[in-house]
C-alpha cells in the first residue's frame, strides 16, 4: 500500500485458555488466535493465549470507521466477553495501527459508542504509529 492505511484489533488475552471457547461462546470466527507457549512465524513462544478479531488494513482516513467495523460484530456480544473475562481471567484491549504515507494524517477520533463499548469491557487502547 502506498496510501495511508489503518488497521483496529480487538484482542481477547489471558495466561491460559482455550481460544475456540472464545470462538464458541461468541459465535465470532476470530482473525487470528493462538495459545500460550505456542511458537509464532519467527519462532518466538508465546507468552500468553490471545483470540483476536481485526478489520486487517484499509485504505481511510478514518479510525471511527473501522471501529464501527468491530463494534457491528461485538456489541450484542459484550456480556458473553464480560462473562469470559471473569471466568478465564482476561484482558482486552484494541491495537490501533496506523502508517501514514506521504504526510497524509488520519483523524483519530473515538465515539462515544466506542469509548463507552470500551468501558463496558475494561478494555485498553494500544496505538502505533508509524511516518513513512
Amino acid at each position: 500500500m502506498d496510501k495511508t492505511n489503518l488497521m483496529v484489533e480487538f484482542s481477547i488475552i489471558g495466561e491460559d485458555f482455550n481460544p475456540e471457547k472464545i470462538t464458541k461462546m461468541l459465535m465470532v470466527e476470530p482473525t487470528e488466535y493462538y495459545m500460550k507457549g505456542s511458537k509464532n512465524e519467527r519462532n518466538f513462544e508465546m507468552k500468553e493465549s490471545c483470540w483476536s478479531i481485526s478489520t486487517g488494513y484499509v485504505e481511510t482516513l478514518y479510525v471511527s470507521e473501522l471501529f464501527d467495523e468491530l463494534l457491528h460484530k461485538l456489541t450484542n456480544k459484550k456480556e458473553k466477553i464480560v462473562k469470559l473475562k471473569k471466568e478465564y481471567n482476561l484482558t482486552c484491549k484494541f491495537f490501533i495501527v496506523i502508517n501514514i504515507e506521504e504526510n497524509i494524517k488520519p483523524a483519530i477520533y473515538l465515539d462515544k459508542e466506542i469509548v463507552e463499548f470500551a468501558n463496558f469491557l475494561e478494555a485498553e487502547f494500544d496505538f502505533d504509529m508509524y511516518i513513512y
